[in-house]
Order: C-alpha cells, then structure tokens, then sequence
C-alpha cells in the first residue's frame, strides 16, 4: 500500500501498518505485555525492523497489544517463553506476504533457563551449574504458576515475571 493511500485511509478513521514479507506477528497480546516480549527477546538492541501496538483497540479484547518483526521465526523454546508472557496470543508466521502457519500458543509445562528462581536460598543462585527449571501449571481460577525444580517452592507467574525484571501485569489489565 504507498503512503498516500496509508493517510487516505488514516483519514477515514482507520491507519493501516505495512505489511511485512517475512516474519512474525504476534497478535492479541495482554495489554503492557508487548514491552516485556521486546525486553525479553532483546529486540530492541537487535536491529530489528520492528511495528508495535500499545493498547490498541479490539473487538474481543477490549484493548491489545501487537507485534510484527520482520524475519523472525520463534522456535518452539521462544514460543515457550512467549507463551508465559502472553498466554492467549497469537501467532502468525508470515513468507512472502502471506500467513503460512497461525497458531494459539499455549503454555508449556516447563520452562528451563528462561528465568531466575525469585527464593534467594534456591541452589540455581549458588551452583554454577544449576539451570533454573520451573514446573508450569494452572491453578482453578485459571493463574499461572510455577514450581521450581530445585527449590520446590511455587511462585505466580507475576512473581517470577517481576523478579526477572519483567512488568507481570494481569491479563486482565
């Protein structure tokens, strides 16, 4: 789409992005969780061509953020990652302009060395070699949360999130 029919269509109410050719949109991501996906993936100090949507408006959502990254493809381990900051995204894989792979993501039932056990006694901060490792379920209410392997102890995604410098706002913000 040129420039010119981008502010057309700006002008009718609605502002189009440009389309990427190759990579990943990430879409239907918690409000404030966009910034964590970038901070955690450190694609902000990668270069990377980068579109992003903060509290953008949505049918089913209310609000959402989003994210187009251009030659990007997330491996099942991101996708992990991802889905513990964005449990009810979705993703779409994008080659040559066109959607060839869409998915929900769901949460892993463990995460290893993706983030630091919040228990300060936990042997993963003493032993150099000790990978933090995290058992992940859902609790009845439908809260994430997270066992650590070693400690034992669970901790709420928010706290894990928090501890590991991440904004761990609710998704219901």
């Amino acid at each position: 789409m040129s420039v010119s029919k981008e502010l057309n269509t700006a002008d009718q109410g609605h502002l189009m992005v440009e389309a990427i050719s190759n990579g990943t949109v990430i879409d239907h991501i918690a409000p404030g969780q966009a910034i964590n996906i970038l901070r955690m993936f450190k694609f902000l100090s990668k270069n990377n061509e980068l579109t992003v949507g903060f509290n953008v408006r949505s049918g089913a959502l209310g609000k959402k953020d989003l994210i187009k990254i251009a030659n990007v493809v997330f491996s099942p381990s991101e996708t992990g990652q991802l889905s513990i900051l964005a449990p009810n995204a979705t993703v779409n894989e994008i080659k040559d302009y066109k959607v060839v792979d869409k998915y929900k993501l769901r949460l892993p039932r463990e995460t290893v060395g993706d983030f630091k056990c919040p228990n300060s006694n936990c042997i993963t901060h003493i032993e150099h070699g000790a990978t933090p490792r995290f058992l992940i379920r859902t609790d009845k209410d439908g809260k994430v949360m997270m066992r650590c392997h070693y400690c034992e102890r669970e901790f709420s995604r928010e706290t894990i999130l928090e501890y590991n410098g991440l904004e761990a706002k609710s998704s219901k913000d």
